[in-house]
């Protein structure tokens, strides 16, 4: 089935608006953790920080900032809005030595979760 332009629009303007709440999300993260620092992150270097693409030391206590300072649901939904996963930032934890917060016990158990799930159960499927 041929679709018309409009509705070819109507479904490419609905993914443009899940990215423009994903990145507003991810604005927000970084807005509580630039808040008590004299010096700024931004989305980019954050998001490489979180993927393991930037190891520089200097950026340390803004990852272990989005960890202590953010507010759980706002990590979830980097993670629900497919920004990063939890087994990415389970690998950030660890790279990055955080400890002793209670966003980064919580990411310890659900990347457990997401780790024991079967292949045949995929992120979309219900149990």
């Amino acid at each position: 089935m041929k679709r018309t332009p409009v509705e070819a629009f109507s479904e490419w303007h609905h993914i443009a608006e899940m990215l423009k709440d994903a990145f507003e999300n991810l604005t927000a993260a970084i807005t509580t953790i630039n808040t008590p620092m004299p010096d700024s992150i931004d989305e980019g270097t954050l998001l490489a920080c979180l993927k393991g693409e930037i190891s520089e030391r200097k950026w340390r206590v803004y990852v272990q900032a989005l960890f202590d300072e953010v507010d759980v649901s706002v990590i979830h939904n980097l993670v629900v809005d497919h920004i990063v996963t939890f087994d990415e930032l389970l690998k950030a934890i660890d790279a990055w030595q955080v400890t002793e917060s209670e966003n980064e016990r919580w990411v310890r158990e659900m990347a457990s979760f997401e780790v024991g799930r079967s292949p045949a159960e995929g992120a979309d499927r219900t149990r």
